[in-house]
């Protein structure tokens, strides 16, 4: 009943699956609100089973998922059928992770070299103190000591690559400047082709999917239609990229110091000037309803994982009820206190408990809820 009135009211969904055991359960949840929108045991986790289920989303204008096979394919077949494409974001997260996973990966290799070199660089030098014939021992020890030279340039180039890359997928560049689609794909094209090797073959391919700067381009046109002068639109995103990157303010040279004295005069007119606080204000409400990762979705998965190990079998009416009572349940703490997901998401429901809200029958909860839409 309630998923009739609140799937409408999605508008950007993050969507992922995990197992119960080995039946898949698709998850899909409104990041703004962390309203649990979806929790189906399906029987396959394949495009048309995906696509079936956004089909229930008619106002969905933006997906965050990983790039799960079926997940991917299930937004192809639901544009089919959409005036208004998907737009669809690829999740940073998984990206970022893959990506670290990767450096870890090249600096234990690195290390084993260095190591490698090491003992037999130690083994030659004892056979020099016991005056033992070093015959057929120097190659490898310079084989070796090379190897590890090699590996260490490799891993330096690899570093500097991997780090800019992943400013590529931040909100603002560390010069306090915010991040663009066309700058940050024109970077990831002088950078990624240093990423080199087996290791890095997946992050490298996740981040030459255009998906992946999805989120810069939905800043840019929110940005665009805010109205606001160009002017006052500057100021307020170069005062947020400095209160993001406070480090821009440190130092004793002559760009430092302007721009702390720009810091500082721009904090008494952000206290002074009502324009240009509520032009912050604008912006920074944008940057935060500009979602990037789908890992708010990971958040409720943790919470189906905490009820599988509880419960021997997870069904369908059991995931129904968990669902339920997280969406009326208020949250204690953050920037959502004392409100419901439900809430959140614009449904006004009884002020009553969320067990008496279930025992209603279905028709007395659909006349209280057509009687909160005539009063709204």
């Amino acid at each position: 009943m309630l998923d009739e009135v609140t799937r409408p009211k999605v508008v950007e969904g993050a969507f992922d699956e995990i197992f119960l055991r080995r039946t898949p359960l698709l998850m899909g949840v409104e990041p703004a609100s962390l309203c649990w929108v979806l929790g189906r045991i399906a029987e396959n986790r394949e495009g048309q089973t995906w696509a079936s289920e956004f089909d229930h989303f008619p106002a969905l204008e933006h997906a965050i998922s990983d790039a799960g096979v079926g997940l991917l394919k299930g937004l192809k077949l639901s544009n089919q059928g959409r005036s208004q494409p998907l737009e669809h974001s690829l999740d940073v997260f998984h990206t970022i992770y893959e990506g670290n996973r990767a450096w870890r990966r090249t600096e234990s290799q690195l290390w084993k070299l260095n190591a490698r070199a090491g003992e037999l660089q130690q083994d030659l030098q004892r056979r020099q103190r016991r005056g033992e014939s070093l015959q057929g021992k120097t190659q490898p020890v310079r084989i070796a000591q090379q190897r590890a030279e090699q590996a260490l340039q490799s891993a330096i180039e690899i570093e500097t690559a991997w780090r800019e890359a992943r400013e590529c997928l931040a909100l603002f560049t560390p010069e306090g400047q915010l991040n663009t689609s066309a700058a940050a794909r024109a970077k990831l094209e002088r950078c990624l082709p240093r990423l080199t090797g087996a290791l890095w073959a997946k992050t490298v391919r996740l981040l030459r999917r255009p998906e992946s700067l999805t989120f810069l381009k939905r800043i840019e046109r929110k940005l665009q239609e805010l109205s606001l002068s160009d002017d006052l639109k500057r100021d307020a995103l170069r005062f947020e990229g400095l209160r993001r990157w406070q480090t821009l303010l440190e130092g004793e040279d002559p760009t430092t110091r302007a721009t702390r004295g720009w810091w500082l005069l721009a904090q008494v007119r952000y206290h002074r000037d009502p324009e240009f606080r509520d032009a912050v204000s604008s912006v920074c409400g944008i940057l935060r309803s500009c979602w990037r990762a789908s890992s708010l979705v990971e958040g409720i998965n943790s919470v189906v994982r905490m009820q599988q190990a509880r419960h021997r079998r997870l069904t369908p009416a059991l995931i129904d009820l968990k669902r339920f009572y997280w969406n009326c349940r208020r949250f204690r703490t953050g920037q959502r206190q004392k409100q419901s997901p439900y809430e959140l998401l614009g449904v006004t429901l009884p002020q009553i408990s969320w067990w008496t809200l279930l025992k209603m029958s279905p028709a007395e909860l659909k006349q209280e809820l057509s009687t909160q839409v005539l009063k709204a």
